[in-house]
């Protein structure tokens, strides 16, 4: 009997890419409403769980600060933290995950810099 050879790679970037297609909770870009509040200094952003990461944990002023997500594409938070002031990168495997934070910064004209990575 022939060994099975999973790729994890290519599993996640395929699991991801379904996601979105489904319209997962973690794969629905925010609203443009989201991105004006934002705008305005009224953000939060979820990165597990239901509730908002703790804002001590950032920057109180994000104008010009560098963030680099990780594995974090979907259009939630790096368009979030990039209307909010910063010079958002984010880094995922998945491209339609990534997909959706270019959509919502075409939509809401953010910068925002997206980067296909394999995760290993």
């Amino acid at each position: 009997m022939p060994d099975i050879v999973v790729d994890p790679v290519a599993h996640n970037r395929a699991a991801w890419d379904k996601c979105v297609q489904e319209g997962n909770e973690w794969s629905r870009p925010v609203s443009a409403e989201d991105v004006e509040r934002a705008r305005m200094g009224d953000w939060s952003i979820v990165l597990i769980g239901r509730e908002p990461v703790d804002r001590s944990w950032l920057p109180t002023d994000l104008t010009g600060k560098d963030v680099l997500c990780l594995a974090s594409g979907g259009g939630q938070q790096g368009p979030i933290l990039a209307a909010a002031g910063a010079r958002v990168t984010v880094f995922d495997n998945s491209p339609r995950q990534l997909g959706q934070d270019q959509m919502v910064a075409a939509r809401d004209g953010l910068e925002l810099r997206t980067v296909l990575r394999a995760i290993t």
